[in-house]
């Protein structure tokens, strides 16, 4: 108590906020706040509140599923992981400043290195600890890109930019998550800020701050049933660490071996990569970083698993191994 007094005085803020912020060392806080004329003394229409608190649950279910598989619309096919990843997070207490409603996830990470061997290792506890800051990782980057279609631009986006939305998590539960807000919810903002937690690294290019307004609430709609109707292919989504690389003379693409959790157990999934990709690849494995993959998985139980790629990429929601032995 002392403690947070001194440091409230010394920084020249509230002593609740400093209590706030050492308490949530090692916990992502996703703040929703709802902003309208009407919202005043901390309070909010019952309908608006509703929405808001329904929609805190779609948006984080929708981008637990799209953290598995991305799929322009899920409907009856919604991941039961999906559901039991957001079922782990938690709602804190509503804040003033207009209207908040906070979302907290766990930042604590368990250590993937081996401390005999010094390797990278996956093991499946310490990759299931990573997975809520991956959702929000997730979350930040889908939210980030329907703005910038609904939001920051002057013109309607086309079909083929509504598509390609869905590899960033993009979904029409996504939007319908939003629009549950403004449209249902009848207010005029509806802002999510991210809060990482400051103990543990903040994801590369995540977005801090997202702002839709109701003048968006039009494209939202277009967006989301312009992705409900689309038959888009689902592609499964993949993290994990690589184990080995094979490049042959003359050819034209290298071969990737990926150790990686698939459904509760750890499998190795082979994939062909171009010259371009692979190279990377190799740099990320010196590197001894995580990575994430995306395309058509084929895993059928007993046999090899592979996977036809369509993105890869440094898992940017955690850190390296060689950064993490600087923490």
């Amino acid at each position: 108590m002392l403690l947070t007094k001194e440091i409230a005085r010394k920084e020249n803020r509230p002593p609740e906020d400093i209590a706030r912020d050492i308490s949530r060392q090692f916990v992502d806080v996703t703040d929703l706040r709802a902003e309208d004329d009407d919202i005043a003394d901390g309070t909010i229409a019952l309908n608006a509140g509703v929405q808001l608190f329904e929609s805190a649950n779609r948006l984080i279910v929708s981008a637990a599923a799209a953290t598995i598989n991305r799929q322009g619309s899920y409907g009856r096919g919604m991941p039961p992981a999906a559901r039991a990843h957001a079922r782990r997070m938690r709602l804190g207490q509503t804040r003033q400043g207009s209207y908040i409603v906070p979302i907290i996830s766990r930042a604590r990470f368990s250590d993937p290195v081996d401390r005999i061997s010094l390797e990278p290792q996956l093991r499946l506890e310490s990759d299931d600890s990573y997975h809520d800051r991956r959702i929000v990782t997730t979350l930040s980057h889908a939210l980030e890109t329907l703005a910038e279609m609904a939001v920051n631009r002057e013109r309607s986006p086309s079909r083929d930019e509504m598509r390609s939305s869905v590899d960033e998590g993009v979904s029409s539960e996504l939007c319908g998550a939003v629009l549950n807000v403004l449209f249902k919810g009848g207010v005029s903002q509806f802002d999510v800020k991210f809060n990482w937690a400051p103990a543990a690294p903040v994801p590369d290019d995540a977005a801090d701050s997202i702002v839709f307004t109701d003048d968006s609430i039009r494209i939202l709609g277009e967006v989301e049933a312009e992705l409900k109707e689309a038959n888009l292919p689902s592609e499964r989504v993949l993290y994990g660490v690589i184990r080995r690389l094979s490049l042959k003379a003359n050819e034209t693409s290298g071969k990737v071996a990926m150790e990686t959790a698939i459904d509760g157990r750890k499998r190795t999934v082979t994939f062909d990569l171009d010259l371009e990709t692979y190279r990377l690849a190799a740099h990320y494995h010196g590197e001894r970083r995580p990575v994430v993959v995306r395309g058509i998985l084929d895993a059928p139980p007993g046999r090899n698993a592979t996977m036809k790629v369509s993105a890869f990429d440094a898992d940017r929601s955690v850190i390296s191994f060689e950064e993490m032995d600087t923490v």
